[in-house]
């Protein structure tokens, strides 16, 4: 008669596999994120079902997938002949041809940096995929075509001479535009604006003679300033002259009319008494008017 005998497998052997299915949830469940960084949640569906913008450790359900889009600073560079190149936000190419107010042509150099608000990773995900979809089908189109429309509103002189107006224009228009989509512009820099040597030779010689025409100018109203300030300084010399002679008259006026006969009798009778006491002796009789100066005695024994 056969014998069955029944195997049961070791608890031991249970652990194991126990301890490998928990890893793989938790390795489904937990996940890290970065400072700058913004997950979106992906059910195995296609559906979203949320993102998270805060660093550090989170959870998810093990039939989610999570995509990862850049919020930092990004940049994007179109300067003299490089090719394009395209990784997440960031963007390089070629430089921009415009057209300027003057129909005149000119290739620029253009950076504009720009960040992503986390919460427009959603839509940003829906439409596009990933950020690098978005940067080359759509951003980079934008600074061209704004690039382009905005130059339009400048003449040849000032896209020469001030082009500072024409990146504030670039960066205003781009703002309203990214907005919306949860962009947000943090600075636009032209760094070149290069035109053809016809023009700026021809815009060299308007400026020199612009210089010649204001060097003029300011020689001529030079001399106009020189010329009124002899005119003033001579009318204010007469004016001296006459309010001097005005005092002058005045003061004599006041001495005269100060000099009555008492006081002329007073200072008469005071200087005799000087010469008095100098040792000098003076007769004179009251109907002459005769001055005896006689010498000094001192001067005589000598």
């Amino acid at each position: 008669m056969a014998r069955t005998i029944n195997v049961r497998p070791s608890k031991k052997l249970l652990i194991v596999p126990a301890i490998l299915v928990a890893l793989l949830l938790l390795y489904r469940c937990l996940y890290t994120q970065d400072v700058g960084e913004v997950i979106v949640l992906r059910a195995w569906g296609g559906k979203l079902t949320g993102y998270s913008d805060t660093a550090g450790f989170h959870l998810k359900a093990p039939w989610e997938d999570k995509i990862s889009f850049d919020t930092r600073n990004m940049l994007i560079n179109f300067y003299m002949d490089q090719g394009y190149y395209y990784n997440g936000g960031a963007a390089t190419g070629p430089d921009v041809t415009i057209n300027d107010r003057s129909g005149a042509k000119a290739d620029i150099d253009i950076q504009v940096v720009y960040s992503l608000d986390p919460s427009a990773a959603m839509k940003l995900y829906t439409n596009y995929g990933t950020q690098t979809n978005y940067t080359e089908r759509y951003l980079s189109n934008d600074v061209r075509s704004v690039a382009r429309e905005v130059s339009g509103r400048f003449d040849t002189l000032t896209m020469l001479t001030d082009r500072s107006k024409y990146t504030d224009a670039v960066e205003k228009a781009l703002a309203e535009k990214w907005t919306p989509d949860g962009l947000i512009v943090e600075q636009v820099a032209v760094q070149d604006v290069r035109y053809s040597d016809e023009i700026t030779n021809r815009y060299s010689a308007a400026q020199a003679a612009e210089i010649a025409i204001a060097q003029a100018r300011n020689e001529q109203e030079s001399a106009r300033v020189k010329a009124e300030t002899k005119k003033v300084e001579a009318e204010v010399d007469a004016e001296t002259q006459v309010i001097k002679a005005k005092a002058e008259a005045e003061a004599n006026r006041i001495i005269d009319e100060s000099l009555t006969e008492n006081v002329l009798k007073q200072k008469y009778y005071e200087t005799l008494q000087d010469i008095g006491q100098s040792g000098n002796l003076i007769i004179m009789p009251n109907e002459s008017n005769a001055i005896v100066q006689l010498p000094n005695t001192k001067d005589t024994k000598e």
